[in-house]
């Protein structure tokens, strides 16, 4: 039996398509950045004091946010795929994953919330949610973070603002993200050059991930670069504005690709179904690249088969842990790989009316 029986199987809230813009923008992250001032960064801490921040930050959030049904799990004493189902869900990152170190989350029973303790800070509280929504999740993770604040007394500095253990961080301790579908703007070419014009907005781009992963099947996570000199607010308006814009460019180009290269779409489109349709084996990465296309074709409605939430499905229920949680004999990479495989014929095969 797994920690993580009682959220493993169902869907997660911030994966619901569409979403916004016909699919484009997939969902949005508000994370804040805190640090108790009473305790040393986590860098500084011994073992010992380690387990007991963790302790207290599990003790108290429990108590303040007081929401129904949430998951309290000592990240440290979870094996590692049962971390990295939680890294494919958007609830812990790749660091806190791989580390060792004491290490706890906090999960709501709707996934929106979730906190990690003893990450690079002691505390990285996130809201996520399905289509671009980042003032909603902005005013969520305040309230919250007000509610803790009062209670553990975050290390904060009158001239600088918050305090944390990456310089990019201080300030409002906020980063905001919206994760992107944007195959239009890579099959054009066109992509490079909206990245450069991100990077003199003092945006960043990364992977479905977050930091230290590379793009994979059409997806980016936009995010701010800079936390200090602006309010909260006028970071997520920014990253609104940049995210509006960039949806724009590949609303275009994918009417561009049709005006003038519809039978290359197609083509791409109905390759892509008729190789997952029929596939006996399946690599994570030749998932990722032809699902991608079959939610382009679902947009673009050129499938007439178009059941979005079993596309969200098979996005995540199909990737590796969440695979061998569910599957215990796909413990190996060729077994994993026909059973990804048999999931997504047996899917693809569901009504389009079903599930919707």
């Amino acid at each position: 039996m797994s920690h993580l029986d009682a959220i493993i199987g169902r869907p997660a809230s911030w994966l619901n398509s569409p979403g916004s813009h016909r699919g484009i923008v997939v969902s949005s992250r508000i994370r804040l950045a805190r640090n108790l001032g009473d305790y040393a960064f986590q860098r500084k801490l011994s073992k010992v004091r380690q387990e007991e921040l963790v302790a207290r930050l599990i003790d108290t959030t429990t108590r303040v946010a007081n929401l129904p049904d949430a998951l309290t799990l000592r990240v440290n004493l979870l094996s590692d795929i049962e971390c990295q189902a939680l890294v494919e869900r958007q609830l812990i990152s790749r660091d806190l994953a791989t580390s060792k170190r004491p290490a706890g989350v906090y999960v709501s029973s709707d996934e929106v919330y979730s906190l990690m303790f003893n990450e690079e800070d002691h505390v990285r509280l996130q809201v996520i949610s399905s289509g671009l929504c980042t003032n909603a999740n902005l005013e969520l993770a305040v309230r919250l973070d007000q509610s803790l604040e009062g209670v553990l007394g975050w290390s904060y500095h009158p001239q600088y603002g918050y305090l944390t253990a990456c310089p990019t961080n201080v300030g409002t301790g906020l980063r905001a993200s919206v994760m992107l579908h944007l195959p239009a703007l890579v099959e054009s070419g066109e992509l490079k050059q909206v990245l450069r014009g991100l990077a003199k907005l003092h945006m960043t781009v990364r992977g479905l991930h977050g930091e230290g992963s590379e793009p994979s099947g059409h997806y980016y996570q936009i995010s701010n670069q800079r936390a200090l000199g602006a309010s909260e607010h006028g970071i997520v308006d920014q990253i609104n504005e940049t995210v509006e814009r960039i949806v724009s460019y590949e609303q275009l180009a994918r009417q561009a690709l049709i005006a003038n290269h519809r039978w290359r779409v197609e083509d791409k489109v109905f390759r892509a179904w008729g190789l997952l349709t029929n596939a006996r084996t399946l690599t994570t990465e030749e998932l990722s690249e032809h699902l991608s296309w079959i939610r382009l074709g679902a947009a673009l409605e050129m499938l007439a088969w178009g059941n979005w939430k079993i596309l969200d499905r098979i996005f995540l229920q199909c990737q590796p842990a969440h695979i061998q949680l569910q599957h215990p004999d796909t413990a190996d990479v060729e077994r994993r790989d026909r059973t990804r495989a048999d999931l997504v014929r047996k899917w693809l095969s569901t009504p389009a009316t079903e599930l919707n």
